[in-house]
């Protein structure tokens, strides 16, 4: 046993869901031993690190049309108007967002195509 290739040891705990789970997507693949299958899982998949700030940009963004269209509203609801500034300004962020919406489809999209 001291001759072996792997002989580096990791232990994985599942839960009885998990470990069925496991068991069943194990049998489809048609790897007998455990090891192998894991090896096989680890060595044939891909990670992808996406950086999530733009998904907080476009929550941000969201938010800030929101509290201005609440002002607006308000604004139209007291004074029975609503001022052509007011309505350029939320018409150039709904374009802000539009524009931070496309970059995080495009980065999800070129993550996909494993291009990053």
């Amino acid at each position: 046993m001291q001759n072996r290739t792997r002989n580096k040891q990791i232990i994985l705990r599942f839960t009885k869901d998990e470990a069925e789970y496991f068991k069943n997507y194990k049998a489809k693949s048609q790897i007998s031993a455990y090891s192998d299958f894991v090896l096989h899982l680890l060595t044939h998949s891909q990670l992808f690190v996406i950086d999530t700030k733009p998904l907080l940009n476009v929550a941000n963004e969201i938010n800030k049309i929101g509290i201005n269209i609440n002002q607006i509203a308000k604004a139209v609801n007291i004074n029975g108007n609503i001022y052509k500034n007011e309505i350029e300004d939320l018409q150039k962020k709904i374009n802000d967002i539009d524009n931070i919406i496309s970059n995080v489809f495009d980065t999800f999209t070129n993550a996909k195509k494993g291009k990053i």
